[in-house]
């Protein structure tokens, strides 16, 4: 019997040490992260962590998932059926001064002066030349009180326009040159590729690129997800947190990269994506970033109060 025991345990004991290596040697952090993002290359940092495997090199398993109108992953998020997603600002203060419990974990992409990628447009021969000519006329923006639309109304204030008489209407991407050439509407908020496709077929023409009029920096994407997720994945959230930064640098020291993902995840044809700019990147979400966001949003009464950022941003 003993001879048997010593042998038993000359076996174990190696089997035990291979189960520990194993174990050690297979991801941290098995659970999967569904990720809901929107085609943009505003959250292309994260496209680069998961086309260049820099989220798998972190412990993480992310399973990327399109959906097609950002405004309802805020709910997703609560819900759980996603674990992080990219609602745009807007979206994100409005649900969270409504209740919903949800923390910024990293930035994506973000505006400067310059950018020239987003655009109000008009078709060729309307009257149309300055904010104040808007006044009275129909607008078609592809999301009501998203992104292009709140700096649209920014770019108006500051420009002698009253954004308050302007009838705004929703319209997806694809469907916006169509309904300026039709006359439907006056005037279409217009980006990549659609901005250079109203340009090409004559259907439309450019009034202002208005972001990029804008002075200072504005955070176009960010990475969200609920605060009771956050908490309970702390080793999750700081590698996610580390991936977005290095896909970031990356990205920075490697455009190529950026172009290679996004079409990977961004469904546009290479000849068409050719046409995209090179986004910037801050990974990192600071209280200026929201303090700003407050007061674009206070400024259009879309907030009864400013959101925290101590609390916003997820520490």
């Amino acid at each position: 019997m003993h001879t048997f025991i010593t042998t038993l345990r000359s076996l174990v004991r190696p089997l035990a040490v291979a189960t520990l290596l194993s174990a050690a040697a297979a991801p941290v952090w098995a659970q999967k992260i569904v990720f809901g993002f929107s085609a943009s290359t505003a959250f292309a940092n994260a496209f680069v962590a998961a086309n260049e495997g820099i989220f798998k090199k972190h412990g993480l398993d992310v399973e990327m998932k399109l959906v097609p109108n950002s405004a309802t992953t805020p709910a997703a998020l609560m819900a759980g059926s996603l674990q992080i997603a990219t609602p745009t600002a807007p979206n994100t203060m409005q649900a969270v001064e409504q209740g919903l419990d949800l923390v910024v974990l990293a930035g994506g992409g973000y505006y400067t002066k310059g950018m020239e990628d987003v655009a109000i447009m008009v078709r060729p021969d309307s009257p149309i030349k300055t904010a104040k000519d808007f006044e009275g006329k129909r607008v078609s923006t592809p999301g009501l009180n998203a992104f292009l639309h709140v700096l649209f109304r920014k770019w108006m204030a500051e420009n002698g326009g009253d954004y308050k008489k302007v009838t705004f209407t929703e319209n997806a991407f694809a469907q916006s040159v169509d309904v300026l050439r039709n006359g439907q509407v006056d005037g279409i908020l217009a980006v990549q590729p659609f901005l250079s496709r109203a340009q090409e077929t004559g259907a439309g023409r450019v009034v202002a690129y208005y972001i990029a009029a804008l002075e200072g920096e504005v955070q176009s994407g960010w990475h969200v997800a609920s605060r009771k997720w956050a908490d309970a994945n702390p080793k999750q959230v700081a590698a996610f947190r580390a991936a977005i930064e290095e896909a970031s640098a990356l990205a920075q020291k490697d455009p190529g990269v950026v172009r290679k993902a996004n079409l990977v995840y961004i469904p546009f044809p290479p000849e068409v994506q050719a046409k995209f700019p090179d986004p910037k990147f801050r990974p990192v979400i600071t209280p200026e970033v929201v303090q700003n966001w407050n007061k674009i949003m206070m400024d259009q009464d879309m907030l009864k109060k400013p959101i925290d950022p101590a609390k916003l941003i997820y520490k």
